[in-house]
């Protein structure tokens, strides 16, 4: 992949947008790990349906909330496709060297109706600018990459096309995203008896075991 970063060839994926979307992606993948119950047969299959309905759930509510006017959300059954200001984006979870060829055309077809429709977008309140298209054969993914556990690994923004060239890739900080292991409280904490400090003064006189 090349070294150029998005926002270098699109301003609008600038890296705090892009962060936040692989913030809401790395947060859904482990709200749903944590459910998972392996000992009940929950696999990595279920654990990513699961992550995948949470991760639209986050996204819708970030678009509605207001603070992110840039952000708008494309559904088409269960499949979507998020859209930074215009340029569209598509989130799958796969290795980003290698994107399979579904998810490259899928993302043209998302262009080509966005560009018919002009993003009519009822749920969120009405239409919105016409798509951004700088070079049709490629097109802008979104990897969410995972472990043996199921918990994202790595997210990675980049641009591909169905030759299977890539470019203008970008790893989020996952540092900065990835959820913190809980910690107890104090509260939770039993306190340690403290001895009594020693008195001040001549020590005691020691008395015999056996005294009269």
């Amino acid at each position: 992949m090349s070294a150029a970063c998005p926002w270098e060839v699109t301003p609008a994926l600038s890296a705090p947008r892009l962060t936040l979307l692989a913030r809401l992606a790395v947060e859904a993948r482990a709200s749903a790990l944590a459910d998972a119950r392996r000992d009940e047969g929950d696999t990595n299959w279920g654990l990513g349906c699961r992550a995948y309905e949470r991760f639209v759930h986050r996204l819708v509510k970030a678009a509605g909330s207001g603070d992110n006017p840039w952000l708008d959300l494309l559904r088409d059954g269960l499949s979507f496709t998020v859209v930074v200001e215009g340029v569209l984006l598509r989130a799958y979870t796969g290795r980003a060297d290698k994107p399979e060829l579904k998810h490259v055309l899928a993302a043209q077809v998302e262009l080509e109706r966005a560009d018919d429709k002009q993003l009519a977008l009822p749920f969120l309140g009405g239409p919105a600018p016409a798509p951004v298209i700088e070079d049709a054969s490629f097109v802008w993914l979104m990897a969410v990459e995972t472990d043996e556990a199921g918990a994202a690994s790595r997210v990675v923004f980049f641009q591909a096309n169905p030759e299977g060239h890539t470019r203008n890739a970008w790893d989020a900080p996952m540092a900065e995203i990835a959820p913190k292991p809980a910690v107890s409280g104090d509260r939770d904490r039993v306190p340690a008896r403290r001895r009594p400090p020693p008195r001040r003064g001549a020590p005691p006189v020691a008395r015999p075991l056996f005294a009269d």
